[in-house]
Parts: C-alpha cells; sequence; structure tokens
C-alpha cells in the first residue's frame, strides 16, 4: 500500500489536533515516522506507544547532550543521552499564553531523517489547538488545592474527575527531595493509574492525590513503589471514601491523617483516618482549634515550675490515664510511693482547675494526657 503524501498526512494531523485527540495524533505520528512520541503540559505526559517506559533521564535536562541545530529548523533541538544503552530524541516547544508545550520524539540508534523533523515542527504548532490536557491540568490542581484547604469545590467538571474515591496525602518527612522530581513522578502515575487517579504535587513536600478503587490496600503499595518510600522518608495519610464533590473532605481527612501520623508514630508510613481513635474527632494539631488553645493555655501553666518537675507531672498524668486513674497501680508502674502520685495529681488538678471525680474531667484529662506530649514537643515547650 501507497503510504500518503505528506501534505495529506498534516491534514488528517490537523483534523486530530482539531479533535483535541492528542493520542491518536501521536499513534498517527508513531504509524508514520516510529519511535516513540510524548506530548507534554507541565507535570502531564501523553506517550504513546506506551513501552517502554520513558527513562528516568528524559526528566533530567542537565544529563542530556546537545546535538546540531538544523539551519531549516532552528526551534528544533537534538539530544542524545547514555544510559545503558543509547537514545535519541528530537524536541520542539512552543508557548501559549505563557504555558510552555513539548512534543518529542524518541527512538534509538537510528538517525532522525528530515521528514521526522518537518513533523514534528509542525504538529508542535498544531498543540495550540489541543487544549483538553493543560484546561485538565489547571483545572484538576485548582480543585486539588482548594480542597485541600478545607473549601468545597463550587463544581467538579464531569469526566475531569473519578466520581468517588480516597483522598491521599503524601508527606515528605525527609531530606532527600523525593516530591522535587514532579515531571518523572507524574508521569509514572499517569501511566500507572490512568484515568482512576488524579494527582497534584501542592510544593516539594506534599503530593495530593484522589484515586479510585475497590482495594486502597494496593493502591498505597503500588504508591510506595511507584514513589520509592523508604523506611523515613515518607508518610501517607489515607481518607475514607468520597465522592469527587466532596473532595474537601477525602483530602481533609487524608491531610489530617498524615499530620498525627507524622507526630505519633516515627515507625510506620500509612495511616488511615479510620484508625486515629480519638485524633478522628479532634482538630489537632490544626492552628487555632479550641483543643490547641486549651493546650496552649494548660503548658503556659505548666512552665511555671522547673523542666524536672513539669516532666514528672507531664510523665505522672500519663501514666496515670493509661493506669484508668489508679493510683496504687501508677505508683507500682512508677517505682514511687502512691502519696507522690496522689501529691502530683492533686497538684494538676488545682493547676489546671480539674476535680478528677467528675466525669467530664476525667475525659479532659484523658485527652490532654494523649495529646500534650506531642504538643510540647511540636511547639519546643520541652
Amino acid at each position: 500500500m501507497e503510504m500518503e503524501s505528506i501534505t495529506c498526512f498534516q491534514y488528517r494531523l490537523r483534523n486530530l489536533a482539531c479533535d483535541g485527540d492528542i493520542l491518536e495524533l501521536l499513534k498517527a505520528l508513531n504509524e508514520r515516522c516510529g519511535g516513540q512520541w510524548v506530548y507534554s503540559v507541565r507535570q502531564d505526559y501523553e506517550v504513546y506507544p506506551d513501552t517502554p517506559e520513558l527513562s528516568e533521564a528524559f526528566f533530567y535536562p542537565e544529563w542530556w547532550k546537545r546535538g546540531p541545530v538544523k539551519a531549516a529548523f532552528p526551534g528544533i533541538q537534538e539530544f542524545s543521552w547514555e544510559g545503558g544503552s543509547s537514545f535519541h530524541f528530537i524536541h520542539s516547544s512552543m508557548t501559549l499564553g505563557g504555558e510552555v508545550r513539548h512534543l518529542l520524539q524518541i527512538r534509538g540508534e537510528e538517525t532522525f531523517t528530515e521528514e521526522d523533523h518537518v513533523l514534528l515542527d509542525y504538529a508542535c504548532l498544531l498543540s495550540w489547538y489541543t487544549r483538553d490536557l493543560p484546561a485538565a491540568s489547571e483545572g484538576i490542581s485548582a480543585i486539588m488545592k482548594q480542597s485541600y484547604e478545607g473549601i468545597r469545590p463550587a463544581a467538579v467538571p464531569d469526566g475531569v474527575f473519578p466520581e468517588d474515591g480516597y483522598g491521599i496525602v503524601l508527606l515528605e518527612r525527609g531530606d532527600k527531595g523525593i516530591l522535587k522530581q514532579q515531571g518523572y513522578l507524574g508521569y509514572r502515575l499517569h501511566r500507572s493509574f490512568r484515568k482512576s487517579l488524579r494527582y497534584c504535587f501542592l510544593d516539594e513536600t506534599h503530593l495530593l492525590l484522589f484515586v479510585f478503587t475497590d482495594n486502597v490496600m494496593k493502591v498505597t503499595e503500588q504508591l510506595e513503589g511507584i514513589i520509592g518510600i523508604g523506611d523515613d522518608d515518607m508518610i501517607m495519610g489515607i481518607s475514607g471514601r468520597y465522592r469527587a464533590s466532596e473532595m474537601d473532605q477525602a483530602l481533609g481527612e487524608a491531610r489530617h491523617a498524615a499530620e498525627v501520623g507524622n507526630l505519633t508514630d516515627t515507625d510506620r508510613r500509612v495511616f488511615f483516618h479510620s484508625e486515629l481513635g480519638i485524633f478522628r474527632i479532634l482538630e489537632y494539631p490544626k492552628p487555632g482549634s479550641p483543643v490547641n488553645r486549651i493546650l496552649e493555655q494548660m503548658t503556659d501553666k505548666l512552665m511555671e515550675y522547673p523542666k524536672e518537675k513539669r516532666d514528672a507531672l507531664s510523665d505522672t498524668m500519663c501514666c496515670f490515664v493509661q493506669n484508668h486513674f489508679n493510683y496504687q497501680k501508677t505508683a507500682d508502674a512508677m517505682y514511687a510511693h502512691v502519696n507522690t502520685i496522689r501529691y502530683r495529681i492533686s497538684l494538676m488538678e488545682n493547676l489546671w482547675g480539674c476535680d478528677l471525680q467528675r466525669e467530664e474531667d476525667r475525659l479532659l484529662f484523658e485527652v490532654v494526657s494523649r495529646l500534650l506530649p506531642l504538643w510540647m514537643k511540636e511547639t519546643g515547650y520541652e
């Protein structure tokens, strides 16, 4: 079968671009020229064919070796890199309204033909028509950032997010800069989950996700593999299941789980909101919450004592609650005389205006015993 002329092929590319079907456009370019074709906008990537997976080197320009520029195509750059085997790619970009869009052809040892350059240059110009990917990217980021701040989206566009799913917040607590690799991680997330997951890099330490799945544990394992989470590098907070229109609640729960987990358990990496116990109903460590104000008032009074004494009082309170308000068991656990325990507890009752004969004050004492050590650690009162 005779290959269609380049003019006819360009006309077909134009129709595909006008239809906004970027994947079909990449497929047509692959069938005509071979190689692997990539279209990128911000952190979003469309790749055809999808295999093999793009090399990590693709996302690090400092690894690239620049080739000579052809006089007829000043907007096209040719690069190569060494990584086990040699790869070459030609790259064209176009800036529209301050937004840079890239189109690339990647192949092995073969040299690029003049037709490759012509079609790449033309296809990049056609990217003006393909509005869906950048528009979706911008809309997804805006909605997820707003939801993370606790603001319910006014509207969620049809087809942009899964109908329902789990909110996930990844928080980097190490200094390895894992989430700085936004381009590479975004590509791998897109490649692994397709339309079942939407993501937003809030900054270089926070990654927000909304994912549809019937097995959230499997998703956490996949994410650990994609992102390369080490023992102490990152933590993951996971919400219950919500509709996309309730994303503020989903990401709020995930954020709360990650923040509480970061304070309470340095040995774990994954925290489900459903497993937080009393922390599910306490807005801690949210700044300005009633719980924070109570802790601040209690800590200020405790700070009137020398460090050794306030540590003894704090430890006694925690042990007293753990032993169900039993003086003798607390004394045995702390290797102290029971009268010493009675004195310390009485001191704290007077200090905080509590009466542990009252059920309400016992409940407050129990909650404070869980939160006060975290509060003192977080705020530097120690």
